[in-house]
């Protein structure tokens, strides 16, 4: 059949690859921020604080605020009141020189302050050695986790691990080499880990805290403790108040919601979700509507084969049946190329698509999953049903007499 008609196939084909392609694109650039996968595997149970608020009152008309993330003494004295959440960690991440000891040689490198529980929440794969522990932690040791690549870029090849390495001027002992992190997964990647205790810089950075929730029922307990731990604040600090803005599920935060009311949140997230598929809706309609004038032309060319097998005893719905599978094979070998497609599209566009910086890498299993196929197959069949339904419907209809002597009359 695909020989027989060799341009309607090609165009039937491309039509149905590039609708393919627009629509994994779509998907998978939201679905990538979203899903669980290594090292974020529990990004469904997982909230964030990463902006809050203090006011100071000095004196009458004199008023001082810090906004941003939040302040060292707020990490130290009052994220550990909370009891509802599983695991609670924090980081915060900013550009440091860094250089191998005896070099005077140094780099901009990222590095991550962060602390114990963070190796718990995130599962990192390491390729030698391990992460710090909570007595290294506790110690302040200087010590590093360093990921492969900057490894290999700092050490050219030589082995890393044990060794020191100059972060900020302070001198660090590697303790551990994990496989490349891709920016994607903001929250985990950096390009060296260190315990925050072991900086004297501490007091003055500004901290992420991730929270671990045991299951959704957690999540409005946990926000109640954020309003405590608000007045507490305040109560002990007269002066001053401490409001934090979350916390924020992952897909609230990466959606870029920016609100405190859940009302408000659901309402725009709704509508975010209605433009989305509308787009979708959009995409599938265009090629379907379009392929369909094809399919009918081309079933056109074969009603007297259709008549014959009328004649023989073939009902309406087997001749449905025959042309709506023969139009899925056509589908599908669209599908495939359509699927392949996205994924070069991602990978050469990936940082406007997901806003990673250009050389980084994404995962090809955060790209190509089973659900991603399940939705390419979705999408194949329901263009199929849109393009094929209308010719194969009036096909069946047609009389034995019109369909072997192509009369357009039906029965």
């Amino acid at each position: 059949m695909l020989k027989q008609n060799k341009f309607f196939s090609i165009i039937s084909i491309t039509g149905t690859a590039l609708a393919i392609m627009m629509i994994m694109v779509i998907i998978v650039t939201d679905g990538i921020k979203n899903i669980n996968i290594a090292p974020e595997n529990n990004r469904d149970r997982t909230l964030y604080i990463t902006y809050s608020t203090t006011i100071d009152t000095v004196g009458p008309g004199s008023l001082k605020s810090h906004s941003g993330s939040l302040q060292y003494h707020v990490i130290k004295d009052y994220i550990p009141l909370l009891k509802t959440p599983e695991m609670i960690t924090t980081s915060s991440q900013n550009d440091v020189l860094v250089g191998i000891e005896g070099s005077t040689e140094s780099s901009s490198i990222k590095v991550k302050n962060t602390d114990h529980v963070f190796w718990k929440l995130y599962l990192f794969s390491f390729k030698e050695g391990k992460a710090f522990g909570e007595e290294e932690f506790l110690s302040g040791l200087k010590v590093a986790v360093v990921s492969e690549s900057t490894a290999k870029r700092l050490y050219k090849g030589e082995q890393a691990l044990g060794k020191s390495i100059n972060i900020g001027y302070d001198l660090y002992r590697i303790t551990g080499i994990v496989k490349d992190v891709s920016p994607i997964f903001d929250k985990a990647y950096s390009e060296i880990w260190i315990p925050y205790s072991s900086s004297s810089n501490a007091e003055r950075m500004g901290f992420d805290v991730m929270l671990l929730t045991k299951n959704n029922k957690d999540i409005k307990a946990i926000k109640d403790e954020f309003r405590e731990i608000e007045k507490k604040y305040y109560y002990d600090n007269p002066q001053k108040s401490l409001s934090f803005r979350g916390p924020e599920t992952h897909r609230v935060m990466a959606m870029g919601l920016r609100a405190n009311d859940d009302n408000k949140i659901t309402e725009e997230s709704n509508i975010r979700n209605r433009k989305i598929w509308f787009m979708l809706i959009i995409i599938m309609l265009v090629p379907a509507i379009n392929l369909s004038g094809l399919n009918l032309s081309r079933i056109k060319k074969r009603t007297p084969e259709i008549g014959v097998r009328k004649a023989f005893g073939a009902k309406r719905h087997i001749i449905i049946i025959q042309v709506l599978c023969e139009n899925l094979i056509t589908s599908f070998t669209g599908g495939i190329i359509g699927l392949i497609l996205s994924v070069i599209v991602i990978y050469l566009m990936k940082d406007w698509l997901l806003d990673v910086p250009a050389g980084s890498y994404i995962p090809l299993d955060a790209v190509v999953s089973i659900p991603i196929i399940i939705a390419v197959f979705a999408v194949c069949v329901i263009i199929n049903i849109l393009s094929a339904a209308i010719p194969a419907y009036r096909a069946s209809r047609m009389t034995i007499v019109n369909s072997i002597t192509n009369n357009d009359k039906l029965s």
